[in-house]
């Protein structure tokens, strides 16, 4: 059995930090688009340049629960690295979707497209780790091994 230390997950956890802080981020532009617009509470519709902002964060807010799990469950099952990486690329897919829905409703595409592309890589990662993990222990099946000894027939690692 693997065992995982702290140390393996303090970059899932710096980048759930950097999450949190960006959903922040978000809600403090909405915010200032609702004074500036002088779009009352609790009102959700204005102004279309407010409706684009709010929309934007609740969209960011809907794939929080997504988002999370997956980056923690491909941290911890695959590797914490990898799944990182991906994170950092996710949060920077939520950037461009949230800049670009700023400016027009289709200008959140480019972003959007690229999140979900995050997701998908977090999903093969995540379900790869996992079912690793069980026919280890299920069926003394090791893919990781098998895949590594595999590639160094195939693959110039040396």
């Amino acid at each position: 059995m693997t065992s995982i230390s702290v140390e393996d997950l303090v970059y899932p956890g710096a980048v759930s930090l950097l999450a949190s802080f960006q959903l922040s981020t978000f809600a403090r532009r909405v915010g200032a688009m609702r004074m500036k617009l002088k779009v009352p509470y609790p009102g959700t519709t204005g102004d279309p340049a407010f409706n684009r902002a709010f929309r934007a964060q609740q969209n960011t807010l809907e794939f929080a629960p997504i988002f999370f799990p997956c980056l923690w469950m491909s941290g911890i099952f695959f590797h914490p690295v990898p799944a990182s990486l991906v994170g950092l690329v996710y949060l920077y897919a939520r950037q461009i979707y949230f800049s670009g829905y700023m400016e027009s409703v289709e200008g959140r595409l480019p972003g959007f497209k690229l999140g979900v592309k995050c997701l998908m890589a977090f999903l093969f990662m995540g379900f790869s780790g996992i079912s690793t993990v069980i026919l280890r222990k299920y069926t003394d099946v090791d893919l990781a091994q098998i895949f590594w000894q595999n590639a160094e027939k195939y693959l110039p690692l040396k």
